[in-house]
């Protein structure tokens, strides 16, 4: 398994650690964020399936490029990579900052009742997992947007290359 392959793995490890232990007295999250767990671990299970699977890769490019005139494929797998991780990046980002900004209360709950540690504890899970979630949701979707560009980039080549011929 690739290295990317262990992240994706490992993510979700953590992730549904979290959960199973949010029904226990070792609770890493505030119970209000219980549902949104439970969202974040769908929709990263299914992230991770897509990113797994081998779904919207170019296993047709030999052909493609064949219509085309040639055989390098050096355009494609580069611009969706960075199309990949650049959403990966932004969205888990985003992710956590919006679990952290969701969950800042839990601080000033642990300030109030002398028990800072457990409040920080909170935050910084959730910002974590905010991120892990956003990284792989954001991934999964870059995915499919790089591999719907390179479609209508092909499609767009092959029909210049026949309006030239």
């Amino acid at each position: 398994m690739r290295r990317t392959g262990w992240m994706v793995v490992g993510a979700l490890i953590v992730l549904t650690t979290v959960l199973i232990l949010q029904n226990t007295k070792h609770a890493m999250l505030p119970r209000t964020q219980t549902n949104t767990l439970w969202g974040a671990e769908i929709a990263s299970i299914l992230a991770a399936l897509v990113l797994r699977s081998g779904w919207m890769r170019d296993n047709r490019w030999a052909e493609q490029q064949r219509e085309l005139g040639t055989l390098a494929n050096n355009y494609y797998e580069p611009r969706r990579a960075w199309l990949t991780q650049g959403f990966a990046i932004g969205f888990g980002v985003f992710g956590g900052l919006w679990w952290a900004t969701a969950t800042w209360a839990s601080v000033f709950t642990g300030m109030r009742r002398a028990t800072e540690t457990r409040g920080l504890d909170s935050f910084e899970v959730a910002a974590l997992c905010g991120a892990l979630t956003g990284a792989l949701v954001g991934s999964a979707l870059g995915l499919a947007i790089g591999h719907r560009w390179e479609q209508l980039h092909r499609r767009a080549r092959h029909e210049r290359l026949k309006a030239h011929a």
